[in-house]
C-alpha cells in the first residue's frame, strides 16, 4: 500500500479526480472492463483497515457466519415482515458467497459484517472522513481516505475480492454509492474471513493508496460537502441523521465562521 500524507484537501481533491478521469479515458480506448476506483474515508489514519466483524473476531470461517446469518434472518423476518433470498450467491472463483444481499443489509444497520464499505465517490468517502463533530478536539492530525484504482486483488493467501454494486439490499446502499470487499483465506478445505492489515502491505497486492489529509481543513471540507447535498441526512435519510445534519448547519458552522472571523481580526 502507498500512503502519502497532503497539504491540504485541494491536494486530495485534484489526485482523486485524477485517478477518475485516467480510468474514464481507459474505459474509452479499450472493450476490455475498466473499475470504477473506490474510496473509503477514515476519520483517524491511525485506525487499521478491518471489517466490524474482525474487529470482534479474527478468522472466522464463512460457513460458520452464514450459519449465524440464517439464525439472524429469522429474526429480521419475523420483526420487520420481510424476507432475503439467502441461497443468492456471488462466484468468486474458488467458493460462492451465500446471501450477499442480506449481508449488505446486515451491514448497513451495524450487524457486525466482513463487508468492508467503500464508495465510488471521493466526496461520500471525504465525509465519512471529516464528519465528526468532535474531530478537532480530540487528538488526532489527520484523517485517511483509502483509494483503490483497481478492483480487485488476488494473489497468494490471503487476499482481498471485490463484490459488485447491484444487489436488492438496504436503501443506503443507494445513497452512498456503496461497493464492497472481503478478505479472505484458505485453511484446508474451508474459507475464512481474514485480517486486512495481512494483505494491505504485500508486494503483489499493492494497489491501494492512503491518503492523509489534515484535520484542519474540516470546515472547508464540510461546507463544500453540504453545498453538494452529501450531508448526513443525504446519506442515511433518517430523523437522526437530519437533526446531525442541522446541528452541523447551525451550530459547526456558526462556530467555525466566529472562530474564523476572531483570527482576522
Amino acid at each position: 500500500m502507498k500512503e502519502k500524507t497532503l497539504k491540504s484537501w485541494e491536494d486530495f481533491e485534484q489526485a482523486s479526480l485524477r485517478i477518475i478521469s485516467e480510468k474514464r479515458e481507459q474505459k474509452e480506448k479499450t472493450e476490455v472492463h475498466v473499475d470504477h476506483p473506490l474510496f473509503r474515508g477514515q476519520s483517524d489514519s491511525g485506525w487499521r483497515l478491518e471489517s466490524a466483524l474482525d474487529r470482534i473476531q479474527k478468522e472466522m470461517s464463512v460457513d460458520h457466519y452464514n450459519t449465524i446469518v440464517k439464525i439472524v434472518h429469522k429474526h429480521v423476518a419475523t420483526c420487520t415482515g420481510r424476507g432475503w433470498d439467502l441461497d443468492t450467491k456471488v462466484s468468486l472463483g474458488e467458493f460462492n458467497l451465500p446471501a450477499y444481499e442480506f449481508m449488505a443489509y446486515l451491514r448497513h444497520n451495524e450487524f457486525p459484517s466482513p463487508l468492508l464499505d467503500w464508495s465510488r465517490s471521493p466526496y461520500i468517502a471525504a465525509y465519512f472522513a471529516f464528519s465528526d463533530i468532535y474531530l478537532t478536539s480530540k487528538d488526532i492530525k489527520y484523517v485517511s481516505i483509502f483509494v483503490c484504482p483497481e478492483h480487485f486483488w488476488y494473489g497468494k493467501e490471503p487476499h482481498i475480492r471485490s463484490l459488485g454494486p447491484t444487489i436488492a439490499t438496504h436503501r443506503n446502499h443507494y445513497l452512498q454509492q456503496s461497493e464492497y470487499t472481503i478478505c479472505i483465506k484458505k485453511k484446508g478445505k474451508e474459507i475464512y474471513y481474514d485480517d486486512y492489515e495481512a494483505v494491505k502491505n504485500k508486494e503483489e497486492q499493492d494497489v491501494m493508496i492512503k491518503y492523509n489529509i489534515p484535520v484542519s481543513e474540516q470546515s472547508k471540507v464540510l461546507r463544500k460537502l453540504d453545498s453538494m447535498n452529501i450531508t448526513a441526512y443525504s446519506l442515511f435519510d433518517s430523523e437522526s441523521s437530519l437533526m446531525e445534519t442541522l446541528a452541523m448547519r447551525d451550530i459547526c458552522f456558526e462556530k467555525w465562521d466566529r472562530l474564523s472571523a476572531y483570527k482576522n481580526e
